[in-house]
């Protein structure tokens, strides 16, 4: 069976005009499949059904989805862009998240515990003790190495 056959029996259509693969799948949601033929390897279902419906893939380029879709591989929700277009994709859809300091969904310390960290004379360690956090992550807040907005100096 070819790699069009292997890709249809594959694609299951949804209310929302994506063409979801029911297949194999990385943990990110892209659809895998073998390149067949012979060839070993693996493609990626959306850039192997960009390739055959509009031909090979320029370098550096990338194949994006409009749907943000991983598994889907409807070619009409797929275009080509840099890296820097699936970004900027990815902001203007809000997508993208402020994830520094206490925004971050595994911060341990909130902005007012790293002021008073990073005011604090007693040994690291003490300080970790007591945040129930590693002494490495005391010394990178205190070198302004993490936790780097401005309003945690004030």
């Amino acid at each position: 069976m070819g790699l069009i056959e292997r890709l249809s029996c594959r694609l299951k259509v949804v209310p929302n005009g994506c063409w979801e693969w029911q297949g194999c799948r990385l943990k990110d949601g892209y659809g895998l499949i073998g390149r067949g033929g012979g060839k070993r390897g693996m493609l990626r279902v959306h850039r192997a059904m960009w390739e055959i419906v509009f031909g090979p893939i320029p370098d550096g380029m990338d194949v994006l989805h409009r749907c943000d879709n991983p598994p889907c591989a409807n070619p009409t929700h797929l275009w080509l862009g840099t890296h820097a277009d699936n970004m900027a994709d990815m902001i203007a859809k809000g997508r993208c998240a402020d994830r520094a300091g206490e925004k971050n969904g595994n911060a341990k310390l909130t902005w007012e515990q790293v002021k008073a960290i990073r005011a604090d004379t007693r040994f690291q360690r003490v300080i970790a003790a007591e945040y129930g956090v590693v002494p490495q992550l005391i010394s990178q807040i205190k070198l302004g190495q993490i936790w780097k907005g401005e309003e945690a100096w004030v």
